[in-house]
């Protein structure tokens, strides 16, 4: 192989196993939709966004499938959508999860974790249309966090605009797709140690765009992002083992703040003083 050639492919294995982000890429162009993909029959309208396009994974078919069909057997009454933080609830590549936190919380509300490492809004879309994630089953209540590879360029930068777009397009596909279950959208959490980090702003503009798409009807926003600051803002290893994804003890931090509201929306409430006591971003008090 050419050194140009070695190159690249070691700058892209050093970005796929650490997660850095590559903030010096340009917005990803707009793409042409799928020539057969059928906008009308998924309820949602046609668009050019590439973080609003479905995008197929060729490398998780056998692995993941297997595991979300055994999780399916269950039945869940709870599922998790989203990436690698929503995956590593479970113990994964040697790497401290929150497999603890969820059998404490989770497990006895017979939940199923469908998150997938490295997954962007186009590619979870693709997850839940083409591939068939949710069909035959019925969830009484949905949480999806997603967003925050296509804002650190994992696969093409985003723009927090483009961003808020895609997470539309699968809250409304969800919408449609489960019309009786409650859908718990979160805020994208912050990453990396300093508030002046450039994907912290990013966080927050897309944060700023997906919070009125709460309708109390089947759609609630939190935003879980303050419980992993400092008092200074910055962020520590001790919640965020890598400055990206959650520790045990992050993982902690995020089951008991989001708890409340999930069980109200378990026990079809969704209204009150609960929910009226969120801050002015609809932040977790």
């Amino acid at each position: 192989m050419p050194a140009h050639a070695t190159a690249v492919v070691l700058g892209l294995l050093v970005l796929f196993l650490t997660g850095l982000p590559v903030f010096g890429e340009e917005p990803a162009p707009p793409s042409e939709p799928p020539a057969e993909w059928p906008w009308a029959s998924y309820g949602l309208p046609p668009t050019t966004n590439p973080a609003a396009l479905p995008l197929n994974r060729t490398d998780w078919a056998y692995e993941y499938h297997n595991g979300m069909l055994q999780q399916k057997l269950s039945n869940p009454s709870l599922i998790f959508l989203g990436d690698s933080i929503t995956m590593m609830w479970r113990t994964q590549s040697g790497f401290e999860g929150g497999t603890p936190v969820w059998h404490q919380y989770y497990a006895p509300l017979n939940a199923a974790n469908f998150g997938l490492s490295g997954d962007t809004t186009a590619t979870l879309l693709w997850r839940l249309t083409e591939g068939g994630d949710l069909e035959g089953l019925h969830p009484r209540v949905v949480v999806l966090l997603i967003g925050i590879n296509n804002l650190l360029g994992v696969r093409g930068a985003h723009t927090p605009e483009q961003v808020a777009e895609g997470i539309t397009t699968i809250v409304n596909y969800l919408k449609v797709k489960l019309p009786d279950t409650r859908l718990l959208l979160l805020g994208i959490f912050p990453c990396w140690e300093s508030p002046q980090h450039p994907a912290r702003e990013l966080v927050r503009q897309t944060n700023a765009l997906i919070a009125p798409l709460e309708d109390r009807k089947q759609v609630w926003y939190l935003d879980l992002g303050p419980r992993f600051l400092e008092p200074d803002g910055t962020i520590s290893k001790v919640k965020l083992r890598d400055l990206l994804h959650l520790s045990e003890v992050g993982y902690q931090i995020w089951a008991s703040a989001m708890h409340p509201y999930l069980l109200d929306l378990l026990n079809n409430q969704g209204q009150g003083e609960l929910w009226d006591a969120r801050g002015p971003h609809l932040t977790a008090p």
